[in-house]
């Protein structure tokens, strides 16, 4: 059963997609923008950088400062990096993997690479996996611009 996002009703009834991976991309693309917390019924979903807008990202190093201040003249640097893949566990790639393997059954075997694109001042996300249903395999670019 593949709903489409946005929702849609047609004759009364919610419309379906008959291609999994269109609606796959749209929950992706949800996920992606909601910020961690903001959904009361389940305030682990969403994915991190949403909740870090108005942090201090530091392009040579591909590091999130903390802009709260701290005791020490110092911010604290964040543990992760923006760049990287879901291989490396000191990334958010880990945590966007953890994320969609939580809430998209329908994918499997899912990797995920973030790559920030100075130039464009971008940052790439690329998933992959299997379709459950077929094993068919799938990807889904996007980019997401922030810090700019």
């Amino acid at each position: 059963m593949n709903v489409l996002l946005p929702l849609q009703v047609t004759n009364g009834r919610l419309a379906y997609s008959p291609n999994p991976s269109m609606t796959i991309d749209a929950f992706i693309e949800l996920l992606l923008s909601t910020p961690c917390g903001s959904c009361s019924a389940d305030p682990e979903f969403g994915f991190i950088f949403n909740n870090l807008k108005f942090e201090i990202f530091n392009e040579k190093e591909g590091v999130i400062y903390d802009s709260s201040p701290q005791d020490d003249s110092t911010s604290r640097l964040y543990d992760k990096k923006v760049s990287g893949n879901s291989k490396n566990l000191n990334t958010f790639a880990v945590d966007l993997k953890k994320a969609i393997e939580q809430y998209e059954n329908r994918l499997t075997e899912v990797s995920v690479s973030m790559t920030y694109l100075k130039s464009q001042k971008l940052i790439q996300i690329v998933v992959e996996g299997r379709l459950v249903e077929t094993n068919a395999p799938y990807k889904y670019t996007t980019s997401i611009n922030l810090w700019n």
